[in-house]
């Protein structure tokens, strides 16, 4: 027999629901877009957010599942009841002043407005995660995010002369895409507000939308349910949806320990460099901002110039070099060695890492050595001239980390020898590790093919590493995951040639290539070439960060789950070489 519903349920949710998606409406283009201070704009908030907290409070007080119920949704509770206790403030305060819409002006009510509207956003998330693939949640998610920083950038507090569409979506999918590559300067034509969007954008892009919304959905009392759950644990490449809420938690503590450490030794460092003449605030600004920038290996920077200003500074090197490194590696390979320690500090024993993790600290490890050690054999008497040894082994530290996928650079990539640009275009192809910030074909897919390789070399069925052998399967995507790659890459280079070709600009048929190639792996380093593009290149360029940024682990996602067969065919040996 089926359950009759709840009364309260059909009477209160649905206008609730109204009223939060009519609170975004109105938040986002009357408050933020239009900058509206009229007398009705104003009422009409009060009237939402009044009806929207006693619709609420009546909902939880009489429901049938009493505590529990408020227990479930605590951030709801008391959103509400400061929004409450601000309300009947404001009309005392109205009463003995005659101006009772001074406080509805006030940071309180936009700031309820706010967080309620991100309550609904993150609960229909979730909803929309069980009932879609997780191919077209990460595809759709950072649509969703690219479009509404586009439109908060065109607003006019965001920029200090204006910003055309194509630059607010370029500006939008680079950040998003944690890309780099800038066709204004963020420093100057943004203002703080406008950084703060790309900053904000930056965090989103590099942890994923899905990961807040399920997070904080989560936080809210909203049940994610079976299938939402399986589908964010593909996301994450994680077999066990059981532990999500902890899994995500940990992506978020990580998250802030290293931005947080990040940024006070940049600030440590940054403060001590007097010819900076920045002020305390600034500097506090500029370390947060590239502290969060590197870690989402996005390399934006708030300086026209980038890190060239640091290039004398081997700390700063260090410290976004490593930043870099820890974002690159993702959350599930740092939350593996987190818990790994600590059980090894309290049972006193070694144990072995998974192989996953050994192997791509392996293969980082070898590509920063690698990268690093020819950037300062090549460049030794180019861009590293006139410094002194620790300054060059620091910028070489984090030319070589960076061009995998975060974009920061101290010296003029225009001014790089050849070879050098070359073997930047191989780091960038390969990118950072799977889970992490970063993009590229990720190397644990380059590590699984130079395997595949070794095991037909010595004529081995399957390939083999540390005892344990590689399934087929995870062979196949690493394939496709490399051939689109290829695909996507060698079309954005024919398109963008072909875009370019006949403009004044003086750059040659390789800076268009490493253009292409900076956008795919989400990297952001460029010679020059990227304000001076045209309206059609910087089309193709955005749909190439979108693709680098989301392909990889779409595929991964979409194909994380082998489907089992009941029948098989004869093989048939195809003849190659």
């Amino acid at each position: 027999m089926a359950k009759a519903p709840d009364w309260k349920i059909v009477l209160l949710g649905w206008p609730l629901s109204i009223y939060n998606i009519f609170t975004i409406t109105i938040l986002i283009l009357s408050r933020y877009l239009f900058r509206f201070d009229s007398i009705v704009v104003i009422d009409s908030l009060q009237v939402i957010l009044c009806l929207e907290a006693v619709a609420l409070f009546i909902a939880i007080l009489s429901s049938t599942k009493g505590w529990n119920d408020i227990k479930s949704r605590p951030w709801q509770m008391i959103l509400s009841v400061f929004f409450l206790a601000g309300g009947i403030t404001a009309v005392i305060n109205g009463e003995i002043t005659g101006n009772i819409h001074g406080w509805t002006i006030s940071q309180v009510a936009n700031g309820y407005l706010t967080a309620m509207a991100f309550v609904m956003i993150f609960s229909e998330l979730i909803k929309l995660a069980s009932k879609i693939s997780p191919a077209l949640i990460l595809g759709s998610s950072f649509s969703m995010v690219i479009l509404l920083g586009t439109a908060l950038l065109m607003t006019p507090r965001a920029t200090t002369a204006g910003i055309s569409v194509i630059d607010a979506l370029f500006t939008s999918a680079s950040a998003t895409c944690v890309t780099g590559l800038i066709v204004m300067d963020t420093g100057i034509d943004f203002t703080f507000t406008g950084q703060l969007i790309i900053l904000i954008m930056i965090q989103v892009g590099g942890l994923g939308l899905m990961t807040f919304a399920a997070f904080f959905a989560m936080s809210f009392g909203q049940q994610m349910g079976l299938a939402g759950a399986r589908n964010l644990s593909r996301l994450m490449d994680n077999d066990f949806t059981n532990d999500l809420k902890h899994m995500l938690l940990s992506i978020l503590i990580w998250t802030l320990i290293f931005e947080t450490v990040g940024a006070l030794l940049l600030y440590n460092t940054w403060s001590g460099i007097e010819t900076l003449e920045w002020s305390t605030a600034h500097t506090v600004w500029q370390s947060i901002f590239h502290s969060i920038s590197a870690f989402c290996n996005a390399g934006f920077s708030l300086n026209s110039t980038n890190l060239e200003i640091f290039a004398d500074s081997p700390s700063t090197s260090l410290i976004i070099g490593t930043m870099i490194i820890l974002g690159g590696l993702g959350f599930m390979l740092l939350t593996t060695l987190g818990r790994h320690w600590l059980m090894r500090m309290k049972a006193g024993r070694k144990s072995i890492l998974p192989v996953q993790t050994r192997f791509v600290l392996l293969i980082t490890a070898t590509l920063v050595v690698l990268g690093s050690g020819l950037f300062l054999d090549l460049e030794w008497n180019n861009s590293l001239t006139g410094m002194s040894i620790w300054q060059k082994l620091a910028n070489s530290y984090l030319q070589g980390v960076t061009t995998r996928t975060a974009g920061f650079n101290t010296v003029p990539t225009s001014t790089l020898l050849s070879p050098v640009k070359w073997f930047f275009l191989i780091l960038m192809f390969i990118g950072a590790s799977p889970g992490g910030t970063g993009g590229g074909v990720k190397t644990t897919t380059i590590g699984l093919l130079l395997l595949s390789l070794r095991s037909l070399i010595l004529r081995r069925k399957s390939p083999e590493i540390w005892r344990r052998q590689i399934p087929n399967f995870d062979l196949q995507r690493a394939g496709a995951i490399l051939l689109i790659g290829m695909a996507t890459f060698s079309v954005s280079s024919f398109l963008l040639l072909i875009a370019e070709t006949g403009s004044e600009n003086h750059f040659s048929t390789a800076d268009y290539i490493f253009e292409s190639m900076s956008a795919f792996g989400t990297v952001g380093l460029s010679t020059g070439v990227t304000s001076h593009l045209s309206s059609a290149g910087k089309w193709i360029i955005i749909f190439t960060m979108f693709i680098g940024r989301i392909a990889p682990a779409t595929l991964a996602a979409a194909t994380s789950r082998v489907k089992t067969s009941l029948y098989s065919y004869p093989e048939a040996r195809i003849t190659i070489g």
